[in-house]
């Protein structure tokens, strides 16, 4: 159903704006749930704009097209998708703090399990880099197809890793972009 909704919901992101079409998209599949969050937040904006909440995928477009044609019902419907993706980011943003947190409190607390994250984490970057190193030091006719897709893999893998860290990524940069207006 997520899948259909999302695809369902084009003509109200299109409503919302430029950067809520983008995350809608999926142009971050670091961030595969973005979209149909967004979706979500989409269509409960919508139905609550218009008084009639969305049953089925198919009483999206309907709806996008009464809002697109009035004015004051556009203004209403892009401020309640911007209240709920302000709603949306301070739950994404609490979450990776979490994640982050729950690390720092068990390394306080001595515990071992603090370790884990870290110890994952330089796995997967000297793993990443051993195979980086792999592919790229063998002739160009001896490639080994196993070792690129492992890099594929390993590549999705390191930028999870950066994005615990450092916790940042492109749908992140579009979410603060389209909070500030711009």
């Amino acid at each position: 159903m997520l899948p259909l909704l999302v695809a369902a919901a084009a003509p109200l992101a299109e409503l919302a704006g430029e950067e809520v079409a983008r995350l809608i998209a999926g142009d971050d599949p670091a961030n595969a749930r973005t979209g149909a969050a967004v979706a979500q937040a989409l269509v409960t904006a919508a139905g609550t704009v218009t008084g009639f909440p969305v049953a089925k995928p198919e009483d999206i477009a309907p709806l996008a097209a009464s809002i697109a044609a009035d004015p004051a019902a556009l203004a209403e419907f892009r401020k309640a998708v911007a209240d709920r993706m302000l709603s949306l980011l301070a739950l994404d943003n609490g979450d990776r703090a979490n994640a982050r947190g729950q690390t720092v409190d068990l390394a306080k607390a001595g515990s071992r399990i603090a370790w884990g994250a870290p110890l994952v984490s330089f796995v997967v970057l000297v793993t990443f880099g051993v195979v980086l190193y792999r592919v790229l030091s063998v002739p160009a006719g001896q490639a080994d197809p196993n070792a690129s897709l492992m890099l594929g893999a390993l590549t999705t893998m390191a930028t999870a890793v950066v994005s615990y860290w450092v916790g940042s990524s492109a749908g992140s940069a579009a979410k603060d972009k389209l909070l500030r207006g711009k």
